[in-house]
């Protein structure tokens, strides 16, 4: 399970710092946070799923300590209160996160716990 957190936080922080270069330039780059944890929480999912263990969870709580961690030092930089950050962002960047996290985990245990030949229902 440790191998799979690990994954998942290196392809999460790889995909975040990469999708502001490139989402932002197309206009889109209030997407990098859903994709960034998709991505992550996806690997994760997949690799703790061949293990035969449930990965949502972890994933949820990755989502959120991120998600605060980068409000909180956000905030701070700006002199801003944490509410008034998150209010003023994209519903995608607040939201997207713990969305991407899910779904993430939940089709990355999914297609490692599918038997090879079948197809998903």
């Amino acid at each position: 399970m440790i191998r799979a957190i690990v994954v998942a936080i290196v392809i999460y922080l790889a995909t975040d710092a990469a999708g502001d270069y490139v989402l932002a330039p197309m206009g889109i780059g209030y997407m990098h946070a859903f994709i960034a944890m998709f991505l992550g929480m996806g690997a994760g999912g997949y690799l703790a799923g061949r293990a035969g263990r449930g990965f949502i969870g972890i994933a949820l709580v990755l989502s959120l300590a991120f998600s605060t961690l980068t409000y909180v030092v956000v905030a701070q930089m700006r002199e801003q209160s944490v509410i008034s950050l998150i209010l003023e962002q994209h519903p995608m960047v607040s939201v997207g996160s713990f969305v991407g996290a899910l779904l993430g985990a939940w089709l990355g245990g999914h297609l490692a716990t599918t038997p090879e030949g079948d197809q998903p229902a």
